[in-house]
């Protein structure tokens, strides 16, 4: 278990983030005066009613509600939880992830960077040595790639011999710390040897360009052919894509990503420059893998073999892909000719045919269709049966949106049986439109507090100790310290205060709350409104003070102190 992030770490973290790019990078905005808009991402619509506000780092749908900071959106859009939309936003600006204790007696946080070190000196030694091989510097040239592509990637080459990295590393690291790391193995009688021996080595690297893992592939004949590191503190082989780093740093527009099947696919398509591929490593593609791909691009492509394992890891794909899929986002499916792969395809045909064929790759709404009507009889009724048993299944993890009622619209016509939604279940949750609030002083103050929190200093002149008989001070008070300890504060920081906490629904709904004000949301009407507001909060103060000492000495028969006396006359006289 570890401990909390740092509040300030999520503060300076925000004051670095541009939630426009943030956003955009997903749901393409226009910009609309002050603010940007689109197409609300979290319900079907056809208006554009989602806003972007960069002034106050926070966005607002008016139709069903969606509001937040950059770390709301990338939670909801993106399927992440609060830490790993943190961390999302740390990576993208290359900072590093702290953690304070959260006053339980936890481990310490391990420092993972003696692993990260000894890792770039492994990718280095086997840089090194792969110079040094005229065997492998052959091969790799049979295998057509240049010395730029093998730059690019970090191709090395770990030669014969069973202890030439631990020889290399001896009085760097110990024998414990490359076993953490992945890079040995042992034997029953304890004897430690490389991992890697006789084999070109594909460093593995995060979104950052750490390597945090290798594989290689053998030389000669042997089994298995591609080997890779076993999982480490600093590698999740479910979570990971090799070539994913190096596609975002290409000099070409990123606006679709290719999921092939290896490392040499990988390669072979940036020598021929597709810079674009990315490959699983060994394990089938998963819902994590896809909400990687679809926090850069809008279009993913899964680029199979035709054999029966292809088909197969194809299938697997879509089914693990259904979660993160939203509207707007779209896979398609490319099965390239018996006998052939990217690698020998590329090769073969040349890039532009290769791109051709992405082009016209099969879209998921069809590929799925497709494929359950050959897996079915249709022409019974029990085969229409199943395939829809099996097609609702599969349509579980999607998000209600437009494809989704395509596709089941699509099922009713197949098998002629009413969709699930239909017959069986309530129709998914949604959001309610969140109609108009009600305009009273408190709300107003608060509003303008977490929307233009420059305004505390106002806000602390009129403040009065009688304002906190009255409903919602409590919140207002802890707006107010809050600002008063950190005066820097932007709206997006000041709301994420507030995040997990009893008052975080009204918070969200003030912060994104829009009252009838002239002009478009200016400081000064907002000052303006709050002035009025606080001398109307007072007004009501008073009352409620008024109407109490009254009510105590004329229903209760309660005599009034000499001091409640002078007040209550000071308060009539008001």
């Amino acid at each position: 278990m570890t401990g909390r992030i740092p509040r300030d770490f999520i503060d300076n973290l925000l004051a670095k983030t541009d939630i426009v790019e943030v956003i955009n990078r997903r749901v393409p905005l226009k910009k609309q005066g002050r603010e940007y808009a689109a197409c609300c991402p979290f319900h079907s619509e056809k208006t554009p009613s989602f806003t972007v506000s960069p002034a106050k780092q926070f966005y607002h749908c008016f139709g069903c509600g969606a509001h937040g900071s950059a770390i709301g959106f990338l939670m909801e859009y993106d399927n992440l939880d609060f830490v790993s939309a943190i961390e999302t936003l740390a990576a993208d600006l290359g900072v590093d992830m702290p953690r304070e204790s959260d006053g339980h007696n936890h481990e310490p946080r391990e420092n993972l960077q003696p692993i990260y070190d000894l890792l770039a000196e492994a990718a280095a030694y086997y840089q090194q040595t792969l110079k040094d091989s005229p065997v492998a510097v052959e091969y790799l040239k049979q295998r057509g790639l240049s010395g730029e592509v093998a730059r690019d990637f970090m191709l090395g080459y770990a030669p014969p011999g069973w202890d030439n990295l631990l020889t290399h590393m001896q009085g760097k690291y110990d024998r414990s710390q490359l076993a953490k790391a992945g890079m040995t193995s042992s034997n029953e009688k304890g004897r430690v040897y490389d991992k890697f021996r006789e084999r070109i080595m594909f460093p593995i690297r995060d979104r950052r360009g750490r390597v945090i893992a290798f594989g290689g592939r053998i030389l000669q004949q042997g089994e298995p052919k591609y080997l890779n590191s076993p999982e480490t503190p600093v590698f999740n082989k479910s979570a990971t894509l090799y070539g994913l780093y190096e596609a975002t740093r290409a000099r070409t527009r990123l606006d679709r990503l290719i999921v092939v099947e290896g490392y040499m696919d990988v390669v072979a398509l940036a020598q021929y420059g597709v810079r674009n591929a990315v490959a699983t490593l060994g394990t089938a593609t998963t819902t994590d893998h896809a909400r990687q791909l679809f926090q850069l691009v809008q279009r993913v492509v899964f680029c199979f073999d035709a054999d029966r394992a292809g088909r197969e890891a194809a299938w697997r794909a879509l089914g693990n892909s259904m979660g993160a899929l939203r509207d707007g986002k779209e896979i398609d499916f490319l099965f390239l000719p018996e006998g052939e792969d990217p690698d020998s395809f590329v090769r073969r045909e040349g890039a532009e045919r290769f791109n051709q064929l992405v082009d016209a790759a099969t879209p998921l709404s069809a590929y799925f269709l497709d494929n359950l009507k050959t897996r079915h009889d249709i022409t019974r009724m029990e085969g229409r049966t199943s395939l829809m048993l099996e097609a609702r299944e599969l349509l579980k993890p999607l998000h209600p949106g437009l494809l989704r009622s395509q596709i089941e619209a699509e099922l009713e016509r197949v098998t002629t049986i009413p969709s699930e939604k239909a017959v069986a279940t309530p129709p998914p949750k949604r959001r309610a439109r969140q109609g108009s609030l009600h305009v009273t002083p408190m709300r107003l103050v608060i509003a303008g507090l977490l929307q233009h929190p420059a305004l505390a200093e106002l806000a602390f002149r009129h403040a009065d100790p009688m304002i906190q008989a009255l409903p919602g001070h409590e919140l207002l008070d802890e707006i107010l310290q809050t600002l008063k300890d950190k005066p820097e504060l932007t709206p997006a920081m000041l709301v994420e205060r507030f995040r997990d906490t009893p008052q975080a629904a009204v918070v969200n709904r003030l912060a994104s709350w829009q009252p009838p004000i002239s002009g478009d949301e200016a400081h000064e009407d907002w000052a303006r409104l709050m002035e009025d507001a606080f001398h109307r909060l007072l007004q009501q103060a008073r009352e409620h003070r008024l109407e109490e000492l009254l009510h105590r000495e004329a229903s209760m028969g309660e005599a009034l102190s000499p001091q409640e006396k002078e007040e209550l006359v000071t308060l009539l006289r008001q």
